[in-house]
């Protein structure tokens, strides 16, 4: 479904919305007016139970061409983006509390907005093995001591009720990072990283059932914090759920990592990945997307 809208430099702005299907994966051609008129294009897989799948305004030239893939890549958190595309606040400390608010879904260069019922999760702080507090929301603001610790912040994420999402319907996200009370500051940022994932795959987000298959593995942050050259990178793949894993061989390429992954003989298997990504400060992120992608 798409939910475009068009927006006036004197503020006012219309929306534009369908309840009409279009089949997926699919490539179209939208024609829009060049001037100051600023469009913004959005999208969703269902409706009430899907997210709304957000991309950067723009207002166009005459004779400008653009192009942009939705839904790419790997689908898990992310952080949101403002109307010049660059990623928002989504962690901080504030004295003695810390919050942490993000996408819970997003591809390469979109965040989404969470469906009307289809998208669930909780959070929970950890200080030094402990646990702080929990909330039955995938965001929420927590208590901390002024000393410094290490700490872990846990977040699921999950899709339930739609009938056409069928990838990354459950996402485990583990970040680990040090954090102490600055008085001299308002806000301290914190250091999460967000894996993003470069896969080989068709429109239906499924791999051949080939061996030497490489994805590319990368780290985003927010506003409050640019993650530092990755130092380290894992990434395993299980059939199974999670039962059983098999560790991809990586290798280093610049600020970015490619993992090998062997699908041979695994035609209409189901893969979940599991991530873990360090960079040079020293904070990590362990991340578990079931059903990724298929091998087709």
């Amino acid at each position: 479904m798409d939910f475009p809208a068009a927006r006036r430099p004197d503020g006012v702005r219309v929306g534009f919305g369908s309840l009409e299907t279009v089949p997926a994966p699919g490539t179209r051609t939208e024609y829009y007016s060049a001037g100051d008129t600023t469009w913004e294009p959005m999208t969703g897989s269902s409706f009430p139970f899907g997210e709304i799948m957000v991309g950067t305004p723009h207002a166009y030239a005459p004779g400008e061409r653009r192009a942009e893939n939705w839904y790419d890549g790997v689908l898990a958190p992310t952080a949101p983006r403002d109307d010049a595309g660059k990623p928002v606040l989504v962690a901080e400390r504030q004295g003695n509390l810390i919050g942490f608010a993000n996408a819970m879904w997003g591809d390469n260069t979109h965040h989404a907005v969470p469906g009307s019922f289809g998208d669930i999760g909780n959070l929970s702080l950890s200080r030094d093995g402990e646990v702080l507090d929990r909330s039955s929301w995938p965001f929420g603001v927590f208590e901390v001591p002024a000393e410094a610790g290490t700490y872990t912040l846990e977040q699921n994420t999950m899709k339930i009720g739609s009938k056409v999402w069928a990838r990354s319907t459950s996402v485990n996200s583990v970040w680990k990072f040090t954090s102490k009370l600055d008085e001299s500051v308002y806000s301290q940022g914190i250091p999460i990283l967000f894996p993003r994932y470069d896969l080989p795959e068709d429109g239906l987000k499924t791999l051949a059932a080939t061996d030497g298959q490489h994805i590319g593995l990368t780290a985003t942050g927010h506003a409050g914090y640019s993650p530092a050259a990755l130092t380290s990178a894992k990434l395993s793949y299980s059939y199974d759920g999670g039962t059983t894993w098999t560790e991809a061989r990586v290798s280093q390429q610049g600020d970015g990592w490619t993992a090998t992954v062997n699908h041979a003989d695994a035609t209409g298997k189901q893969v979940t990945l599991k991530t873990e990504l360090t960079d040079a400060d020293g904070n990590s992120v362990t991340q578990t997307v079931v059903r990724a992608y298929d091998v087709r």
